[in-house]
């Protein structure tokens, strides 16, 4: 049986809430790294010349446009909240290099920060939760490490595009968010329409049960609108927004098993000619 990420951390005697005072005293303390002042006010200094600052001036307006309020001890802390700050402390490290690079006129040197000590530190608290990295379009996020999703993202089927959200799924913003889900559940659905007849000679109950979900699971069509004659289906209707979540979720682990089912149907065929010139000496 599959354990939880809480019996995981701690037979792991992973302290998530010790890792995450050390990286917000990194953030927020003076005297680490021999620095005058804290890395937050390095990062306020060179806001300006953030890509991803969009239409805020100040770190403040960003940090209260998008809801990053991290407290030194939070009362409502678990693991989530670990990951969130792993990724905004990470995609600010990011954005305070590019500036440097770019040659921003901050004020920034790049001895003022010893910034790949620090990627290196969230790297480890990342590995010791479970987690793994997915990046798109300049900024990265941390996800459950599954390597069905990795192996998925990165296979031949896949388009370079959306490897990102084969991975994206699983992040914990996302939980809840039904409308992404589907969205990349019909991504994933287009690609294996292609290959349907391929995985109806692997599979063919894996086939008929995951195109059955993308028919009737309000995926590619309104099965939820009485109207809608010849497409409504009650039970799916009645759904509530959990148990439609819970049933999205197991479409996209099923999307997974074909698309794996698929790549080692390709990796048989290489392996049976191998086999035979093995055999034929």
């Amino acid at each position: 049986m599959r354990k939880s990420f809480a019996q995981v951390l701690r037979e792991g005697k992973v302290d998530i809430r010790q890792e995450y005072r050390k990286l917000y005293s990194i953030l927020h303390q003076e005297a680490f790294d021999h620095r005058t002042k804290s890395l937050y006010e390095v990062f306020g200094e060179n806001f300006a010349h953030f890509y991803f600052r969009g239409t805020c001036l100040s770190i403040e307006e960003f940090d209260q446009k998008y809801g990053f309020n991290f407290e030194a001890d939070p009362d409502d802390f678990d693991i989530d909240y670990l990951v969130s700050f792993c990724e905004y402390l990470q995609n600010m490290l990011f954005g305070l290099q590019a500036a440097n690079f770019s040659g921003g006129y901050g004020g920034f040197s790049s001895m003022e920060v010893n910034i790949p000590f620090i990627l290196e530190q969230i790297r480890l608290v990342i590995e010791a939760i479970g987690y793994t990295s997915a990046s798109d379009d300049g900024k990265t996020i941390f996800v459950e490490k599954s390597p069905v999703a990795i192996a998925v993202s990165e296979s031949d089927l896949i388009p370079a595009e959306l490897s990102y959200k084969v991975l994206e799924y699983d992040h914990y913003a996302l939980k809840g968010d039904i409308e992404k889900k589907k969205h990349i559940i019909l991504q994933l659905a287009q690609i294996l329409e292609a290959k349907s007849k391929e995985l109806q000679k692997i599979s063919s109950s894996l086939k008929d049960d995951l195109f059955f979900l993308f028919n009737n699971l309000n995926l590619r069509h309104n099965n939820v609108d009485p109207s809608n004659k010849g497409k409504y289906k009650r039970i799916v209707s009645e759904l509530d927004r959990g148990q439609l979540e819970h049933w999205y979720d197991e479409t996209y682990q099923m999307c997974l098993l074909a698309f794996m089912e698929l790549e080692q149907a390709e990796r048989k065929k290489a392996f049976d000619e191998f086999k035979k010139q093995i055999v034929e000496g």
